[in-house]
């Protein structure tokens, strides 16, 4: 028997589920006893040796004292360009080093290690599957792997390729809201209109979803891919330091160990204010005064100070929510019910925003942190029929458009189309005897092609000769069920498909995923 497990690849943490024999989902927990996996990755020194790989648990325990060399919310860096303005702002506030790799996407260095996030991303889902492997006594080669709704193509190819580099076939890419209210149960409950929020580590996500006889429609979807619980964190971290600096005069934004302290409170600080008004932290030996004396710092931090620090982070839930409307013609008034997932929603003033926002308090979710790994067991049961009843209809969450010589982009596939998704535009020759076309793809609505993202360069070579425009290539675009963009270019003259070939892409090769994949294994 093949065994599928659901994980939840987070930026923050990842967790795995499965369905056990009563048909009932299992959060499996790992060798710590924990139901999450950190999805850290630490680069030890060994002498004479290379690094040490660390993953998990050991990885954030590794972490203060190794803060240049361990590397956590890389999924915020997969599939991102080096260039991209998010990626820079986000380069100058992590301990460890962003570099562009040699064709511009975000790569990063440790101990002399330059690696891609994939690569990075692989390690965790390793680590995943081992976990798994335990459990079952027996070897997993396949899983259901969940996404943020509005992870784009480039995102979404970087995951699978991570997962094929761990040893991993995806079954299928799932949307983490659409997950999330398959976990929630919203298939066995009476027809309704859900919006799920989806407040995790590094995303905020919203989907707009109907439910009505077991089928599971998205019929919008909207988000912000730089809000989540590491942007709360280094809202208090920067807090915390420039407090530091006005009592001291000693500036620890320059102390890579020194930050790791901090964050580390940081977090211990926000968990516990979800709970109490308030919370003391006390660090010791962040420094060294000019007395000679070690550097104390004791402060007492209130949950309304948080909400204040905060305050322009839980404004940005507001612009996400309203456009997934917005984009399906609906007005908060018209949601049933709201579904809060993600580690993030249980902080008060979160839940607070969401309700203000679609005017109803949200539902309670016992645990929204493994909510989304519920929901990508339950669709590999979906998947191997021993759940029956249930059909997923997901949406893109960007439109796709074409150029054609440098001309203006031309949406081909609108956004929040039903996916699978088929589209086709024609395009021809301008020159006489002209023996190759060129035309780009890019990720956006905007006719100008600065304004979007682009995914690819495309050369149809070995065209037959004719005068201009007599050459006729249709060109089609499909967007599979995992949200991911294949071309295809076909001579209509002929019938037959043109020579395609792609002259420049973000992302790794399939020769470096091949190369990665047999590599990985001994990288511990």
């Amino acid at each position: 028997m093949t065994r599928t497990i659901g994980i939840d690849l987070g930026t923050t943490n990842s967790v795995v589920a499965t369905i056990d024999r009563d048909g009932v989902p299992r959060i499996l927990t790992n060798s710590e006893g924990a139901t999450y996996t950190p999805s850290i990755v630490s680069f030890v020194e060994r002498k004479n040796q290379p690094p040490r790989l660390l993953v998990g648990e050991a990885a954030r325990n590794a972490a203060p004292s190794n803060p240049e060399h361990t590397v956590y919310a890389v999924k915020r860096l997969m599939g991102r360009r080096f260039d991209e303005a998010d990626i820079k702002r986000l380069a100058v506030t992590l301990p460890y080093q962003i570099v562009s790799a040699p064709n511009g996407d975000a790569w990063i260095t440790a101990r002399g290690v330059t690696m891609s996030p994939q690569e990075i991303s692989a390690l965790v889902l390793k680590e995943m599957k081992r976990v798994a492997e335990q459990f079952f006594a027996e070897p997993v080669v396949e899983a259901i792997i969940t996404v943020p709704a509005y992870f784009d193509v480039q995102q979404r190819r970087a995951t699978k390729d991570a997962a094929e580099i761990a040893g991993l076939s995806v079954r299928r890419l799932l949307n983490e809201p659409t997950a999330a209210a398959l976990g929630y149960g919203a298939h066995m409950g009476e027809n309704r209109r859900f919006a799920v929020c989806d407040l995790g580590g590094g995303t905020f996500d919203v989907s707009i979803v109907n439910v009505e006889d077991g089928v599971f429609e998205v019929i919008a979807t909207h988000g912000d891919t730089f809000l989540g619980g590491d942007d709360f964190d280094r809202t208090i971290m920067g807090q915390l330091v420039g407090e530091v600096w006005a009592n001291s005069g000693i500036d620890l934004g320059t102390d890579t160990m020194a930050l790791q302290k901090l964050k580390l409170e940081a977090q211990l600080a926000k968990h516990a204010l979800t709970v109490k008004t308030e919370v003391t932290v006390e660090m010791h030996n962040l420094g060294v005064l000019p007395s000679g004396k070690p550097l104390s710092y004791r402060r007492t931090i209130k949950r309304l100070e948080l909400e204040t620090w905060t305050a322009p982070l839980l404004a940005r839930l507001e612009s996400p929510c309203l456009e997934a409307l917005a984009r399906c013609g609906l007005d908060p008034e018209d949601v049933d019910a709201v579904i809060l997932v993600g580690g993030m929603t249980r902080m008060p003033a979160v839940q607070r925003r969401i309700a203000e926002i679609f005017g109803r308090s949200p539902l309670k979710v016992e645990n929204p942190e493994e909510i989304v790994s519920v929901g990508a067991a339950i669709q590999c049961a979906v998947l191997d029929g021993s759940i029956g009843g249930v059909v997923l209809l997901d949406v893109t969450s960007r439109a796709i458009s074409l150029a054609v010589n440098g001309g203006p982009c031309k949406v081909v596939v609108a956004r929040n189309a039903t996916i699978p998704s088929r589209e086709h535009r024609i395009v021809a020759t301008t020159d006489d005897d002209q023996r190759t076309l060129t035309f780009d793809v890019y990720e956006g609505e905007s006719a100008r092609a600065k304004h979007n993202r682009h995914l690819g360069r495309f050369m149809c070579s070995d065209l037959p000769l004719a005068p201009a425009g007599q050459v006729v290539i249709l060109v089609e675009f499909t967007v599979d069920v995992d949200g991911i963009l294949r071309v295809a270019a076909s001579d209509l003259s002929s019938g037959e498909a043109t020579k395609l070939r792609l002259v420049a892409s973000a992302g790794l090769s399939r020769a470096e995923v091949k190369r990665l994949t047999k590599s990985i294994g001994q990288a511990r």
